[in-house]
């Protein structure tokens, strides 16, 4: 069962671009969610979830931007609308040629302490003396 809404499903005001723009979707909806809706036309190699102001919008990002022609040109041309959850799903190329995370699995790794204590009294060292003794560690190291 598809939404009904008087919206264009598409906006064909961007130059074509390998990232598309998803709006209308169900609210909390999931990467794999958009990964399912892009791999009949390539490659998705990126997707950013639940933005916009009402968590409802997206970006799918393909592998090369013939891949995201193929599939705004054929939910263009089709009678069956692009869906997810039975929600239609409005789509267009976004002006963006790269979806950029703020956090990359390689910034991770430098948000992460590792400490080793040893010894009988080990078990009397809190969480906020490790911090403390990480604070003033970074301070003296930038000095």
């Amino acid at each position: 069962m598809s939404s009904v809404s008087t919206q264009p499903q598409f906006r064909l005001t961007q130059p074509p671009s390998k990232v598309l723009h998803l709006r209308n979707l169900p609210w909390e909806c999931t990467e794999e969610e958009l990964v399912e809706l892009g791999k009949p036309f390539g490659n998705v190699v990126n997707t950013k979830c639940n933005v916009g102001p009402n968590r409802n919008q997206a970006f799918i990002e393909f592998v090369d931007l013939n891949q995201a022609i193929a599939m705004i040109s054929y939910y263009a041309s089709s009678s069956e609308p692009a869906q997810v959850r039975g929600k239609t799903v409005y789509l267009q190329y976004s002006n963006r040629q790269e979806i950029v995370n703020n956090k990359t699995t390689a910034d991770a790794g430098g948000n992460v302490l590792l400490v080793t204590i040893e010894g009988a009294d080990a078990r009397l060292v809190s969480i906020d003396v490790l911090h403390l003794a990480h604070v003033k560690g970074i301070s003296s190291m930038a000095a």
